[in-house]
């Protein structure tokens, strides 16, 4: 039994941890970063009272927890629905069923466990203010965070072949719609991962806002600013171009064999991310228009568009695993962030395309799946 849900807590809980490192760096940046390590408690105590004693700010933060959850939860259901997890429906079926709703509540604990250490904190506090109804609030939905779950994954074991709306989405998609290769990895977030590609742009999103914020509140606006926020905004897509490569490895291995040039396929590859960022620089040009020149802002987007095609080159070093990607990018990220801070945007801008560009070029046609 012990050995059983050390794996099935590996297969889940780690995993989910490793996929998201670029999402949790940047919540530990906006949690613990943005404040002086002198001030850090009062700060998040003073935040927990703002939305303990507001009924509208706590709502908010309900909101965004709702939102966590539904991440843990797609999580959990899309590696069941993974190719090569096959195992785990006779696994989990061939367990009692209270044996197998503790594993299930185990692992899903330890994916929300953040929320929980945080709510739990958040109810103690408001006890101690004597905030009982808003203490009863933190506990009765975290509680119910933390069960309700159950029922999906259960249902999800009994009927593999449920995929919920993308199922329909899917088809109708396939009926009306022949799709360019170009877009053939986004077809699969939207389809497959929907919550995963979501979740994605709506932290992205959150960054930028927070961003757009800060430098509207200061005396005047400094594009350094918002270039720093767009690579925290890229840095949240590190998930994604994970699943880039994989998705490339499982469905894509036949073009090589096709009469495409390489060209072809790094025009490709540039279309894939200069698509994927297109929200992001629509809600960057809407909200920067007046306050900053033409060419400012096609440096921005030049730049965003360049790191996250390095950080997918990256990737055809097949021994380059997620762990070590993420070595690999801060290093960069450090690099290109003192460039901007020096004010050597181009310079950063042409070095990484030059990067991105040896790599795919010596790479691409030798690269092959590494298997450890």
């Amino acid at each position: 039994m012990r050995a059983t849900t050390a794996i099935l807590q590996k297969i889940f809980t780690r995993q989910f941890y490793v996929q998201n490192t670029g999402f949790f760096l940047v919540l530990f940046y906006l949690l613990f970063g943005v404040v002086n390590s002198s001030s850090l408690i009062s700060y998040h105590y003073s935040l927990m009272l703002g939305f303990l004693g507001n009924k509208g700010f706590l709502l908010l933060v309900l909101l965004l927890w709702t939102a966590y959850l539904l991440k843990c939860t797609g999580f959990v259901l899309k590696v069941m629905q993974t190719q090569g997890y096959e195992f785990l429906y006779a696994t989990m079926g061939s367990m009692e069923k209270k044996k197998r709703r503790k594993i299930w509540f185990l692992i899903h604990t330890g994916i929300y466990m953040p929320v929980l250490i945080y709510a739990a904190i958040a109810a103690s506090v408001a006890v101690q203010k004597g905030w009982m109804l808003s203490a009863g609030i933190v506990i009765v939905f975290n509680v119910a965070m933390c069960v309700w779950p159950l029922a999906l994954y259960e249902r999800k074991l009994a009927q593999p072949d449920v995929l919920f709306f993308t199922g329909q989405l899917q088809r109708w998609i396939n009926r009306h719609f022949t799709k360019p290769p170009v877009l053939f990895f986004l077809y699969e977030l939207l389809t497959q991962f929907p919550r995963r590609l979501f979740s994605t742009k709506l932290f992205s999103a959150a960054v930028l806002w927070i961003t757009f914020y800060l430098m509207r509140s200061g005396e005047y606006f400094e594009l350094r600013g918002l270039e720093i926020g767009v690579m925290l905004s890229v840095l949240l897509h590190l998930q994604i171009i994970l699943h880039h490569r994989a998705f490339d490895d499982t469905w894509l291995n036949f073009m090589d064999n096709l009469p495409i040039s390489m060209f072809r396929h790094y025009s490709r590859l540039m279309g894939v991310y200069a698509i994927l960022y297109l929200p992001e620089i629509i809600m960057i040009a809407v909200n920067a228009r007046t306050l900053a020149t033409a060419a400012g802002l096609v440096m921005v987007f030049a730049l965003a568009f360049s790191l996250l095609v390095l950080f997918r080159c990256l990737l055809f070093y097949p021994k380059i695993n997620p762990e070590i990607q993420v070595r690999y990018v801060l290093l960069i990220s450090f690099v290109v962030l003192f460039m901007v801070l020096g004010r050597y945007e181009w310079p950063a801008i042409i070095l990484l395309q030059i990067a991105a560009a040896v790599i795919f070029f010596r790479k691409y046609r030798s690269y092959e799946p590494y298997i450890e």
